[in-house]
């Protein structure tokens, strides 16, 4: 997959204990939604450790900073710790004007360990990434 029909989408990949979400897109109410159930089965166990990536998203609302904060309220119930990727400037004004920035532990890079050498951000990642549609359903990779 390399976009869908509703602009936005998710890519997650795990390397070792640690889970790699990276958004792309719009994220907005409609993608909070469609991603919301995914995300949550993505961090459903204890303690996880949880990057999300936002240099791909494009445009960010209030719908998407509720799925962030859901996000971190989840990992958080679970023991376990969320770093978060810092976006392009028009997508960090919104963390600015709500207040968020030190709500959320602020990355500028993807840690080293965890980054994937081979794969600039966007919707057209490499086939050991798992795609996430904005119908909310797993879909082949193009090898599959």
């Amino acid at each position: 997959m390399r976009a869908n029909a509703s602009g936005f989408g998710l890519w997650e990949r795990v390397v070792g204990a640690s889970t790699v979400l990276e958004l792309f897109g719009e994220i907005d109410i409609e993608a909070r939604i469609a991603l919301g159930p995914a995300v949550e089965r993505l961090i459903d166990r204890e303690a996880p450790d949880v990057v999300v990536d936002l240099r791909p998203v494009t445009f960010l609302d209030a719908g998407g900073l509720r799925l962030l904060i859901a996000v971190k309220d989840a990992v958080t119930a679970r023991g376990g710790t969320l770093r978060v990727v810092r976006g392009a400037p028009g997508v960090m004004r919104l963390f600015r004007l709500a207040n968020l920035e030190s709500a959320f532990v602020l990355l500028d890079r993807v840690p080293a360990p965890l980054s994937d050498a081979h794969h600039s951000p966007g919707p057209a990642p490499p086939g050991d990434l798992l795609p996430y549609s904005a119908r909310g359903g797993r879909e082949a990779c193009g090898d599959a």
